[in-house]
């Protein structure tokens, strides 16, 4: 399936690449992300979709505090339907990034995009064995929401509800193995979401809001890894726990890579103040742990 996912992302490249009908270079401090989008019958100008890379780019560069690769590649191509269909980002020459959209896409369907942000994420971080990938997809999925919110472009309930939805489908199932070993769709992204979670809200309760998951993403940016380069989880996890001050993501590692660890999120959700009623989600203040969950997605991060 990956492999499957690599050939795809190649092809959309190609064909971007084959004949653009339109070309532009975002610069973002000392970075350069070339912007290339095929020529298609799109309801958007090109310049629209710059603009919506644009915002994308912002969006990582502001959680990672710069963006993570000096030189990147943009690739946007057309079909037949409408929203951001889509996205796949590459490592093997180069850090690139192709995303496939609907013709028919408009500005509101670009500005709830997640697609774009969640691809980018991707090249801030290295390529893992495929035993690791749901580390890959974790850090985007968890990333992605925590970094738009903290950019204010969506609010904390959009966040929490997203997670309340999604997280449970990451709890190990009869005949789990560990994150290492279970490769299903739940466990390589929410599963993988869900570890991302536990380190954050874990990082944030013993230092007291002084250092989040963030300031351990952004060290291994700024020891030079990302997308191009290969690495493995503990050299990486190191680097992070270093950095926050103590062993979080090495312990966790251990704890839930070879074998299932229950995770009780009722449980968690009480703590922080996140209730689910009538549709919606309640936040509330006086939960003991409140202001992890508003450090979580607050702009003062």
């Amino acid at each position: 399936m990956r492999i499957f996912a690599l050939i795809l992302g190649v092809l959309m490249l190609a064909i971007a690449l084959s004949a653009p009908a339109f070309n532009e270079t975002i610069q973002n401090h000392d970075s350069k992300i070339h912007v290339f989008i095929e020529d298609n019958d799109y309801a958007l100008s090109y310049p629209d979709l710059v603009v919506w890379v644009r915002r994308s780019v912002e969006i990582v560069s502001r959680f990672y505090g710069r963006f993570p690769t000096k030189e990147a590649y943009v690739a946007i191509t057309g079909s037949p339907g409408k929203d951001v269909m889509n996205g796949i980002a590459l490592g093997d020459a180069g850090a690139v990034v192709n995303v496939k959209i609907g013709l028919s896409t408009d500005h509101e369907d670009l500005g709830a995009d997640w697609v774009m942000v969640h691809e980018l994420i991707h090249l801030a971080f290295p390529k893992l064995h495929t035993k690791h990938h749901w580390i890959e997809e974790g850090i985007a999925v968890y990333v992605e929401s925590v970094a738009r919110a903290q950019a204010g472009t969506i609010n904390a309930e959009s966040v929490w509800d997203n997670f309340l939805r999604g997280m449970p489908n990451g709890l190990p199932k009869v005949g789990d193995k560990g994150l290492d070993n279970t490769p299903t769709w739940g466990r390589t992204y929410w599963g993988g979401a869900l570890f991302f979670l536990l380190a954050d809200v874990e990082i944030l309760k013993r230092s007291k809001g002084t250092k989040s998951l963030r300031d351990g993403l952004r060290a291994i940016v700024a020891n030079g890894y990302n997308i191009t380069i290969s690495s493995n989880p503990r050299d990486l996890f190191l680097i992070a726990d270093r950095e926050i001050g103590f062993p979080v993501l090495t312990k966790l590692y251990d704890e839930m890579s070879d074998k299932p660890v229950e995770v009780d999120l009722d449980q968690l959700w009480q703590e922080l103040g996140i209730v689910y009623t009538d549709n919606e989600v309640q936040l509330f203040d006086d939960a003991k742990y409140a202001d992890v969950r508003k450090m979580i997605t607050g702009s003062n991060q």
